[in-house]
C-alpha cells in the first residue's frame, strides 16, 4: 500500500449517488431528478452486491439449481421495484437509469484503487 485509504464500495457509491442528486437538483430543480438517481443507485448498489453474494455462494458450493432460483427471484424483485417507480411517475426515467448505471463508475474507481 502506498498510505491511499480506500472507501467502502458502499460509502463510495453514496458519495457518488449523492454527488449526482445534488447536481441534479440543482441543474433541474425537480424533486423527481434527484430522487431518480438515488432509487437507481440506490437499487443498483444493493443489485451488484446480492448478485454478488449469489455467485459466490453458487460457486463455493456446486449447487447451482438453488441459486439460479435466488438469482430468478433476485431478478423479478429487481424489475418489480424499478418498474412500479417509473410507471407510477414517482421518479423519471432517465434520471433513474443514470443512477442504475453508477453502480459501474465505483466498480471502475475502486479497480483503480487496486
Amino acid at each position: 500500500m502506498d498510505g491511499q485509504r480506500s472507501w467502502p464500495f458502499e460509502i463510495l457509491s453514496l458519495a457518488i449517488v449523492l454527488t449526482a442528486c445534488i447536481a441534479g437538483w440543482g441543474i433541474f430543480g425537480s424533486y423527481k431528478v434527484p430522487a431518480g438517481v438515488f432509487a437507481g443507485g440506490l437499487i443498483g448498489t444493493i443489485n451488484f452486491r446480492w448478485l454478488g453474494s449469489i455467485v459466490k455462494g453458487a460457486l463455493s458450493e456446486g449447487s447451482t439449481a438453488r441459486y439460479t432460483i435466488k438469482y430468478l427471484l433476485k431478478f423479478l424483485f429487481i424489475v418489480s421495484v424499478s418498474a412500479l417507480l417509473i410507471y407510477s411517475r414517482k421518479v423519471d426515467p432517465l434520471s433513474f437509469m443514470l443512477g442504475f448505471t453508477i453502480i459501474v463508475i465505483t466498480v471502475a474507481l475502486k479497480g483503480l484503487t487496486l
